[in-house]
């Protein structure tokens, strides 16, 4: 993952440093016993693809010539509050500290935390991962993505045990589904009652699409399944599928995630994505829909996003072209399954 300096000033830096040291040293003491009392220098380094929250890379070298780089995400710098931080980066701690561990599924090792609510500091730090997310690469790289995914819902169906108590995780139910129509009717009316009245039929009938989203199998989701969010390393074979970003995780339909990967492709590439999926799946003796099914059961669930956009457009302040051209894809896709 390229990355990019951080400027930073002195007093920041030696704040940090002695905290920052004493969370490094028991992840250098699993990797490097012998060299613990013999680190060169830290340096942190912003992460060219740092998002909402800030994302450094720590470089630690030693004396002996090794070289270790840890990921840090720093839930206590970002562009502006939003609704649910709280609960979003306590989730992704467990996320990756208990639920994914000795998963086998090749995310990111967990290596350690740090939460100060008086200082506003709240660290997760993870293995730092090589690669490029799959949305900078041809559709070549997107096809082992679906795989990773179907194998994850392999997995995660044969160990329950591992999610199905967690209260941490969003529950995609139907007051979920439905809260989100609900939201998206109210916010369009209040921006245009034309386009309220436009979009209230689907709404009336959108009680189908929730009974086709709820009726598959429940599992641990990934949440927010998009491009920007998995990290692909082709310089390893097989190559390393490494999603990121655990923030929305949830128990629900594994198709669910699916819809974020697959959403815009023309028939023949998306056959070749439920194919990815389908294959690792079955190999863990999952059963998944046949291509017709899936395709209604994705469309069920690209129309909730779209609800979902729609709930969110006027406090986002989207454009009304843009809110416009979403209520139209609302329209279109609850023809197809409404």
């Amino acid at each position: 993952m390229p990355e990019q300096a951080i400027v930073q000033s002195e007093s920041e830096l030696e704040n940090d440093q002695q905290l920052l040291r004493s969370c490094l040293e028991p992840i250098l003491a699993q990797n490097f016993p012998s060299q613990l009392s013999r680190i060169e220098s830290i340096e942190r380094r912003r992460s060219q693809f740092s998002s909402f929250y800030a994302s450094d890379i720590i470089t630690i070298r030693l004396a002996s010539g090794d070289e270790l780089k840890v990921f840090l995400k720093d839930f206590g710098s970002f562009h502006h509050p939003k609704d649910t931080m709280k609960e979003r980066r306590e989730r992704e701690v467990i996320v990756y500290r208990e639920i994914l561990r000795d998963a086998g599924l090749e995310t990111a090792k967990y290596y350690g935390s740090v939460r100060d609510d008086t200082a506003g500091r709240f660290w997760l730090l993870l293995e730092f991962v090589e690669g490029l997310p799959i949305g900078h690469l041809g559709f070549e790289d997107w096809v082992p993505a679906a795989g990773w995914l179907g194998r994850m819902y392999g997995y995660f169906s044969k160990h329950p045990e591992k999610w199905q108590d967690c209260d941490t995780l969003t529950r995609h139910d139907t007051h979920f589904f439905q809260y989100i129509a609900q939201e998206a009717l109210r916010s369009l009316s209040e921006f245009s009652p034309e386009l309220g009245r436009r979009l209230d039929p689907i709404v009336g009938k959108y009680d189908k699409a929730v009974a086709v989203m709820t009726a598959q199998p429940p599992t641990f989701i990934h949440g927010t399944y998009r491009p920007a969010q998995i990290i692909i390393n082709k310089g390893r074979q097989p190559v390393r599928i490494c999603p990121v970003d655990f923030e929305k995780a949830a128990i629900g339909a594994s198709l669910y995630d699916l819809t974020f990967l697959v959403d815009g492709f023309d028939p023949p590439r998306l056959r070749q994505l439920f194919d990815a999926y389908r294959t690792e799946a079955q190999r863990s003796g999952v059963s998944v829909p046949d291509d017709e099914q899936m395709r209604h059961i994705v469309d069920c669930f690209r129309l909730h996003r779209v609800m979902n956009w729609l709930a969110l457009s006027v406090a986002r302040g989207y454009e009304s072209k843009t809110i416009h051209k979403l209520l139209g894809m609302a329209e279109e896709i609850g023809g197809l399954v409404l």
